[in-house]
């Protein structure tokens, strides 16, 4: 509620931000059958009712293929599901819960093709490969990647460089069961540099003004307002 109070045009979230990070190990996934449409139509009715598209991460269940995905969900400003996205590299562990997608497509969204990944996607070249080849305008990732031992160490600025598109990484902050992600990484990729990066052990919502045209930052810096012990600005 507080990122749409800014009036955006678009919304960025990370990696499971409906429903946290390690979320299996205590509710299961019964209940994204159940929950998921709840949940997707009341965010597309607050995305109509503010004029504001977003990027959701969520589990989601499909009915066809009686599957569940990690996913990255486009709602437009019109409130409508225009794209949704399923991990592809799902990891063992804390995401046993999810098979790995197999669609990769640009959601078109006004005049550009934007190409969705989450967090490990960075790495596959032949994901990678399928969105040059789509022609995408700019990358965006949401992200649940951590700091410490295993943190990104150059997949993001290789994607950038080699499809020659701005990457915007939407990362998971605070310290959840196991997993620490205080101090992880969120950034906009640009040639291959990360030209802007937020990795504050403090929760917080980033803005920036991109070109229209290329998607390329007009600042240095996000401009950073930082969520308190009570989660409020």
């Amino acid at each position: 509620m507080q990122a749409v109070r800014l009036q955006p045009d678009i919304i960025l979230t990370p990696e499971s931000a409906v429903s946290g990070y390690e979320f299996y190990k205590i509710l299961g996934k019964d209940w994204i059958k159940a929950d998921y449409p709840k949940i997707i139509e009341k965010l597309s009715q607050l995305a109509l009712e503010n004029k504001v598209a977003m990027i959701l991460g969520s589990p989601v269940y499909e009915e066809k293929s009686e599957k569940y995905y990690n996913a990255a969900i486009f709602i437009d400003e019109q409130g409508q599901v225009i794209g949704e996205y399923h991990k592809i590299m799902a990891l063992h562990g804390s995401e046993a819960w999810s098979d790995p997608g197999a669609e990769i497509k640009p959601v078109e969204w006004r005049d550009y093709k934007i190409g969705l990944l989450i967090c490990a996607d960075a790495y596959s070249e032949r994901i990678k490969a399928e969105l040059v080849k789509q022609n995408v305008n700019v990358l965006i990732s949401s992200a649940a990647w951590g700091p410490g031992l295993h943190c990104p160490s150059g997949e993001w600025e290789k994607l950038s460089k080699e499809t020659e598109v701005c990457l915007f990484v939407c990362n998971r902050t605070g310290n959840e069961n196991t997993i620490n992600f205080e101090g992880s990484t969120s950034t906009i990729v640009v040639n291959g540099y990360r030209r802007l990066e937020y990795a504050d052990k403090r929760s917080a919502i980033l803005t920036i003004d991109v070109g229209s045209d290329n998607w390329f930052p007009h600042s240095e810096q996000f401009n950073i307002l930082q969520f308190d012990e009570n989660g409020t600005i």
